[in-house]
């Protein structure tokens, strides 16, 4: 049997799968004997206690005496007397009419009242719990058994056991339990301790601490034993006895895993829309796909805004004579491109972006004819269709968004910063702001594009947990809670994300959004192992050459790919200053700042480093395409980017 102490059955869960299980979780109680104030008290402060005494002693004073006499100055001494005014203690003319307080005027302070309370520490990271119980009739200690096996027992850290509190620990307890009676609008008073004494011997006992698994975020919450809410100490202890003892670890993930046994597997029940018709998936097929929302998405995400305005703009200038305007831009010299758009914008009327045209090199040219839609060689080829063509559908979107193009660069910009590992998941949890205007640009650019009236039905929030738990569940069975703690919030969220997908996929189901996941997790996790390292001193047009070399001594490759040759030197030193540009060079900063050593850690721990990352880099393209893969092409994947983001959490 485990002797408990018993201060109810808190329960502050909201929003839990399943139902919560009991913590026993182990505390050394300390008999602690200090000053307690009255709930009663006059709440003075010293100042109106000077003024209040000295009206007393003396007599009926004004303000300006009374600043005379104190050295207090003239105007707070007229506020403390409205304030003494206000609270009863002396009328109109300074005289004293509060008899009770006059009579103990005559005396120091009235002796403090001693009580006796006790104060915790929790043992397995010798954290003092902010609460005291005081101990008198009104509340004495209650105890409680339980039986074993209703508790998981939680092993404490013997050096804990002989660790006597200070009075320091007794004060900061007092401030921990004033903040939360803010916080829960308690309007008890809280004196400041003094003349604190601790007894050295403990009492040992167990708390009881209800814990439940989250449906918002598939975490643990452990509620206050104390009844104030959830614990962030007895949480923060908990993630790292998680590290360090496997078989509580066990413990969690088995839980988990029973939550989310026996569920049906998920099928992708997302009515269709009216624009998912047969006729428009064989003449728009890559716009359908970026309009049609992932599988482990409940809206569209910044990713899949950004790509169907791309490829609206796209389809919208193939179906116009193009081959001009191609003709134009090539043989323009580059440097009056910005002229030229800028003369187009002015011509629609749409205002011009604040940091001006680039201009559209051969290479994207190229892409547009081969079939690829980048936003600004669509925008571009669109603007100078439009510019003689009054019928053109731009002249529309214009007239209702004069801020187009200023607009989409926004997008643009948002997107990047997700899609190279900036913050969380792209996951948005409510329709984004920015699909509205997505939904009005597509329709106007594709007339065959008919978005349903009716919005979207509202997610299945239990649907969410489950799948929310099962990817957590599997992640951190993947890593490990250590490793899995050491990745940070935005990384581990990505990794959820991503793993929602993962486990519900099929074969040939379109995997872009998953390789765009992976990617940015892998960009975020080059980025703290690059952040402080200091660039090598190499010249900008050896860069690439050098970290080749450096990565085939290794035997990492035998030679660097296209996608890592080919990317720009002015990218790579960006990278090495600390502003990752792009997965490609981060892998290339990596191989350069690393010394031999390194390189053949990295070796030892996954010899197809290099070509991993270059598989991800390849899929993952432009981002904007379908990637329809195989069951046994995804887990490759996935198998790759956790070795990789592993490798580098040794590094």
């Amino acid at each position: 049997m485990l002797r408990l102490l018993d201060y109810g059955k808190p329960n502050p869960f909201s929003g839990i799968i399943g139902k919560p299980r009991n913590l026993a979780w182990p505390v050394n109680a300390y008999r602690v004997t200090l000053p307690k104030g009255s709930n009663d008290s006059d709440g003075l402060n010293a100042f109106e206690r000077v003024i209040l005494k000295l009206l007393n002693a003396v007599g009926t004073l004004d303000a300006v005496d009374l600043a005379a006499e104190t050295c207090i100055p003239l105007d707070l001494v007229k506020g403390i007397l409205l304030r003494l005014q206000d609270k009863g203690f002396i009328d109109e003319y300074n005289a004293i009419i509060m008899q009770e307080h006059d009579d103990g005027l005559k005396y120091e302070d009235n002796a403090s009242v001693f009580v006796t309370a006790l104060l915790f520490r929790e043992l397995v990271t010798g954290k003092i719990l902010p609460f005291l119980h005081w101990l008198d009739d009104a509340k004495p200690l209650q105890k409680k058994e339980g039986e074993d096996k209703d508790f998981r027992t939680i092993r404490w850290d013997s050096t804990h056991r002989k660790n006597t509190p200070t009075p320091r620990d007794v004060i900061n307890a007092l401030r921990g339990m004033k903040k939360r009676a803010a916080v829960f609008g308690m309007e008890e008073k809280m004196p400041p301790a003094q003349q604190i004494t601790i007894t050295a011997e403990s009492e040992l006992y167990h708390l009881d601490c209800p814990i439940a698994i989250q449906k918002i975020d598939s975490e643990f919450r452990i509620a206050d034993p104390f009844g104030n809410g959830f614990s962030l100490i007895l949480e923060k202890a908990f993630e790292q006895l998680l590290e360090r003892d496997d078989n509580l670890a066990g413990w969690l993930l088995t839980w988990k895993q029973l939550l989310s046994s026996a569920r049906p597997e998920k099928q992708d029940v997302r009515p269709k829309e009216p624009f998912e018709t047969d006729a428009n998936w064989q003449r728009y097929p890559k716009l359908i796909a970026s309009l049609r929302p992932a599988s482990n998405a409940e809206f569209r995400t910044l990713a899949k805004i950004h790509a169907a305005i791309e490829w609206a703009l796209f389809y919208a200038c193939c179906i116009r004579p193009f081959k001009n305007i191609i003709t134009t831009l090539r043989f323009t010299e580059q440097s009056r491109h910005a002229a030229l758009l800028v003369q187009a914008a002015q011509i629609i009327g749409g205002e011009l972006p604040s940091q001006g045209f680039r201009p559209i090199r051969e290479g994207k040219l190229r892409e547009f004819e081969a079939g690829g839609a980048y936003q600004e060689t669509v925008l571009a080829i669109a603007m100078l269709q439009a510019r003689n063509d009054a019928g053109h559908p731009l002249h529309r979107i214009v007239a209702a968004y004069p801020d187009l193009i200023n607009r989409l660069l926004a997008i643009s910009a948002k997107r990047n910063e997700k899609a190279h590992g900036k913050g969380g998941a792209d996951a948005p949890r409510q329709e984004p702001t920015d699909d509205l205007f997505m939904r009005t640009v597509v329709q106007s650019l594709v007339p065959d594009i008919v978005f349903a009236d009716n919005p979207a039905a509202t997610p299945d929030k239990d649907a969410q947990g489950d799948a929310l738990l099962d990817a957590r569940a599997s992640v951190q069975a993947e890593f490990g809670f250590k490793l899995f703690n050491r990745l940070g919030m935005n990384v581990q969220e990505r990794l959820v994300h991503a793993e929602r997908f993962f486990l519900f996929c099929h074969d040939e189901d379109d995997a872009s959004a998953y390789v765009g996941d992976l990617y940015a997790v892998a960009q975020a996790s080059f980025e703290r192992v690059l952040a402080g390292r200091l660039p090598p001193d190499t010249s900008d047009t050896q860069l690439i050459g050098t970290a080749e070399v450096k990565a085939v001594e290794a035997e990492l490759c035998n030679a660097l790919s296209e996608s890592l040759r080919t990317v720009k030197t002015r990218v790579v030193r960006q990278t090495l200053q600390g502003g990752s540009q792009s997965l490609g060079a981060c892998v290339i900063a990596l191989l350069l700042v690393s010394d031999e050593g390194a390189l053949t850690a990295i070796h030892d721990a996954q010899p197809t480093f290099v070509d991993d990352m270059t598989n991800l880099i390849t899929r993952r393209g432009h981002g904007n395409e379908p990637l329809p893969l195989s069951k046994a092409e995804i887990a490759k994947l996935r198998k790759a980017a956790f070795s990789t983001i592993k490798t580098l959490i040794e590094q």
